[in-house]
């Protein structure tokens, strides 16, 4: 089977919400039309995936110290990305008709 790599898109939401770095998550439904992701127990999130325009890279950098002690970044690609997994707040609509953001 072939791997797909997916890109995770949260710039909506963190216009609205501060997500700590080091925050628990938990990503469900990936093989699903709106994938669900939980972060720290407390924000639901609910995606949909939008297909990339064109080819996507995804690069890692790492550092490297020569013999000579200069410092030098390599960059590598990792892989090509198809498809990007934007992100945005969960809403539910109260009694009162109301909508509110989702937060668990």
């Amino acid at each position: 089977m072939e791997e797909e790599y997916v890109m995770i898109d949260l710039d909506e939401v963190s216009r609205h919400i501060e997500i700590p770095s080091d925050a628990p998550y938990t990503l469900s439904g990936l093989d699903t039309m709106n994938p669900v992701l939980t972060i720290d127990g407390k924000i639901k999130l609910v995606g949909e995936y939008i297909e990339t325009i064109g080819t996507c890279l995804a690069f890692s950098e790492k550092e490297e110290v020569s013999a000579s002690e200069n410092k030098k970044k390599i960059v590598e690609p990792v892989a090509k990305l198809h498809k990007i997994l934007k992100f945005r707040l969960a809403a539910l609509e109260n009694d009162d008709g109301e909508i509110k953001t989702n937060t668990l």
